[in-house]
């Protein structure tokens, strides 16, 4: 299982509005299942959001992104056939703590939370999702 971007007009709005919540510190994680082809099955698209008023600078954004990004598809390879299992197709990971410094946030620190929101993801029931 492999991860590609979440894209397409309207795409987050309604992930975001039809999926499965769960949090783990400051990351949030919402999750979509949808009944597709085996095809769309065999990946996961993947959208990274932090707000701007959490981290007002650009530089900090975009590594918290990066570190999510490489965190999540980590956990899609490590967790594949679970997820394909649960057919969840659709992921939208969000952060919503400033770091207290850049360059002290690292992927250990944020793996820690993807693993965990990952676990209570894979043991809460998915409400059904998507077109």
């Amino acid at each position: 299982m492999f991860c590609r971007p979440l894209k397409g007009f309207g795409a987050f709005e309604e992930t975001l509005r039809s999926g499965r919540r769960v949090t783990a510190g400051p990351l949030s994680l919402t999750a979509v299942t949808m009944a597709g082809s085996d095809e769309e099955s065999a990946s996961v698209m993947v959208g990274v959001t932090i707000a701007k008023r959490i981290a007002p600078r650009a530089v900090v954004r975009n590594r918290v992104k990066r570190l999510l990004r490489e965190g999540v598809r980590r956990q899609v390879a490590e967790r594949g056939d679970q997820l394909q299992a649960r057919r969840i197709s659709r992921l939208i990971l969000n952060w919503r703590q400033a770091p207290t410094s850049v360059m002290r946030l690292h992927l250990a620190d944020v793996e820690t939370y993807i693993a965990d929101a990952f676990d209570k993801l894979l043991r809460a029931p998915l409400h059904r999702g998507g077109a």
